[in-house]
C-alpha cells in the first residue's frame, strides 16, 4: 500500500542527498571505470536524466540499464530514483538473449548501454506500467529458470533505506564493498546504504575480484563494511591477508541471499575478532531484506546448530502457517511479479484488516521464545524420504561443524526404495584427510540414522551462479551425470 507522505519524504532525501550533498568533495563512488566524488556524482546523475529526456520517453515507461560494476551503473540507478524512473538493472555478464527477453517482457523502448553511455532503442513500443511509482524491476530466474520481474514501490525502498541505516551497525559514513552484480538485489544493500548514510561505495567487477591482489583494491579504499552472501567469503578466507592485520578498516560483515552457519562465523572471528557479524534474510519480493540480528558470542554458543536471522523489520510481520511457511506482511512486500496475475494471485495475500500485502515466501522456519526468526529450508529443498522430512539446511550446518570441512550443500538423489535420498557435496579444507566412513560415523551419534546422507562426494569445489550463491540445479545435474555414467559401468 502506498503511502503518499513517504513518497515526499524519499523525494526530498533523494534531492538533498543528491542535488545538495552535505560532503561535496568526499569519494561517493569507486567503479570498475571511474571515481566519483558526491559532487561529480550530483552533476552525473543530473546529466543522465537529461540525456535520458531527449529519447522524449513515455512517463511510466520504464528504463533497462545494461552494464557490469561500473560507476556509471550506479550514476544511472540513482538518477532514475531522484527522477522517478523505473529501472531494470541487467547485467552484461548474462547472455544478449536475457536482455532481449526482459527488454520485450516489460515492453521496454530504450535500454542504457553502461559502457558506451548510450541509449539504445529496443523497437518495443513501450507500455506504461500499471503500478505507479515503482522504484525498480528486478527480474528473477524463478523456478522454471523464466524471468519473473519482482515489482518494488517507491515507499518500500524509502523503507528499507531508513531501516539499514539505523540497525545494520554501519559506521557513521561507512565504505562499503559491493561484489553483487546489479541484477542481484544485494547489492541493493551497499548502494541505498551508501545513499542513505553519504558514505563511499567500492564496486569489485568479476575481473577485479579474480586479479591476486584484489584484497588490496578493498585495503587501499578503506572498507570498513563488507556485504556479501556467506559463499563469498568462503572464497576469501582462502586468501591469507583477508584478515584484521591487512584489512584494519573493516568493522562489520553483513551476510544475506544464503544460510550463515557456526563455521563461517568462527572463522571470521578469528580472523577480524573486533568486527561485528550481521546476518539478514529476506526475498527479492520483500525488498532485499526484512530480518536482522548480530550474531553475538552469546548466540554463537547456543546449543542450536542454526544460526538466527534476527527480528523483523518495523512495520512489518512474520506469520507462519501450518505446514510451517513463512509470510511476510509489510510495507516492504513487492507490488506483485510483472503481468502474472496467476503467481500474484498465489504468491500475495490481501485481507480487509490488513494494512499491507502478505507474500508467501516458500520458505520454511520457526519463531522461537525470544522471538528470534530461524529458516529451516526452502520448501523446494526439502528431501522426502519415503514420508520422512529431511531439512537439507539442517543437514549442511551440522556437516560444516565437521573439522576439515569447507563447505557443504545437500541435496535429493531419487531412490527407488524411499523415492529420495540426501546426498552431501563435501568442499575438503585441504588441511584434513576426510573419509565417508568417519564422516558417517560423526553422523550418527548426532542425527537420526534415516536422516544420514546415503553417499558424500568430495569435491574441489561448489558450482555457483552468477550470483555468488551455490547452484543446487547444477550439482543435480553433475549427480545425474555421475548415476548414468555408473549404471552404464555396471551393464558392460
Amino acid at each position: 500500500m502506498k503511502n503518499h507522505s513517504d513518497l515526499q519524504e524519499l523525494q526530498d532525501f533523494l534531492r538533498a542527498a543528491l542535488c545538495d550533498p552535505a560532503s561535496p568533495q568526499q569519494l561517493a563512488i569507486s567503479g570498475s571505470d571511474e571515481a566519483l566524488s558526491w559532487l561529480q556524482l550530483s552533476a552525473a546523475v543530473t546529466d543522465w536524466a537529461q540525456r535520458y529526456q531527449r529519447c522524449q520517453p513515455v512517463a511510466g515507461t520504464p528504463v533497462v540499464l545494461y552494464g557490469h560494476q561500473q560507476a556509471e551503473f550506479a550514476v544511472a540507478i540513482y538518477s532514475c530514483l531522484l527522477h522517478n524512473i523505473p529501472y531494470i538493472p541487467v547485467d552484461c555478464i548474462y547472455p544478449q538473449e536475457r536482455l532481449r527477453e526482459i527488454c520485450s517482457l516489460a515492453s521496454v523502448p530504450y535500454y542504457y548501454d553502461v559502457a558506451t553511455r548510450q541509449f539504445i532503442a529496443t523497437g518495443e513500443a513501450g507500455k506504461v506500467l500499471e503500478e505507479q511509482d515503482l522504484a525498480y524491476i528486478m527480474f528473477t530466474s524463478g523456478s522454471t529458470g523464466k524471468p519473473k520481474g519482482v515489482q518494488i514501490g517507491r515507499e518500500s525502498v524509502w523503507h528499507f533505506m531508513k531501516w539499514v541505516s539505523q540497525d545494520f551497525s554501519l559506521p557513521e559514513k561507512p565504505v562499503l564493498m559491493n561484489h553483487a552484480v546489479f541484477s542481484f538485489d544485494l547489492s541493493l544493500i551497499p548502494l541505498l546504504a551508501n545513499l542513505a548514510m553519504g558514505g563511499h561505495i567500492v564496486l569489485n567487477a568479476k575481473e577485479d575480484i579474480q586479479k591476486e591482489n584484489w584484497l588490496e583494491r578493498l585495503k587501499s579504499n578503506a572498507v570498513s563494511a563488507w556485504v556479501s552472501t556467506p559463499s563469498f567469503a568462503y572464497q576469501q578466507l582462502l586468501s591469507p591477508q583477508f584478515n584484521s592485520e591487512y584489512l584494519p578498516a573493516l568493522s562489520v560483515f553483513i551476510f544475506i541471499g544464503e544460510v550463515l552457519n557456526k563455521a563461517l562465523v568462527k572463522q571470521l572471528r578469528r580472523r577480524f575478532p573486533q568486527a561485528k557479524i550481521i546476518n539478514s534474510y529476506g526475498p527479492t519480493e520483500a525488498t532485499i531484506a526484512t530480518t536482522v540480528v548480530e550474531i553475538t558470542d552469546e548466540i554463537l554458543n547456543q546449543d542450536s546448530a542454526v544460526l538466527p536471522v534476527g527480528v523483523m523489520m518495523p512495520e512489518s510481520r512474520m506469520d507462519i502457517s501450518a505446514e510451517g511457511e513463512l509470510i511476510i506482511w509489510g510495507k516492504n512486500v513487492m507490488r506483485g511479479y510483472l503481468g502474472l496475475p496467476q503467481e500474484n494471485a498465489a504468491k500475495l495475500l490481501r485481507r480487509e484488516d490488513e494494512a499491507f500485502r502478505g507474500y508467501c515466501t516458500g520458505d520454511l522456519g520457526y519463531l522461537d521464545d525470544e522471538g528470534w526468526l530461524y529458516i529451516k529450508d526452502r520448501s523446494k529443498d526439502m528431501i522426502n524420504r519415503g514420508g520422512e522430512k529431511i531439512c537439507s539446511l539442517e543437514r549442511e550446518n551440522i556437516l560444516s561443524t565437521y573439522r576439515g570441512v569447507r563447505e557443504v550443500a545437500v541435496i535429493p538423489t531419487p531412490s527407488p526404495v524411499y523415492g529420495e535420498e540426501p546426498v552431501a557435496f563435501i568442499v575438503p579444507d585441504g588441511q584434513h584427510h576426510l573419509t565417508s566412513e568417519e564422516i558417517l560415523d560423526w553422523l550418527k551419534v548426532k542425527i537420526a540414522r534415516f536422516k544420514l546422507p546415503a553417499r558424500i562426494i568430495f569435491t574441489r569445489a561448489l558450482p555457483r551462479t552468477h550470483n555468488g550463491k551455490v547452484s543446487k540445479q547444477q550439482l543435480k545435474m553433475r549427480l545425474a551425470e555421475s548415476i548414468i555414467t555408473l549404471s552404464t559401468e555396471d551393464k558392460k
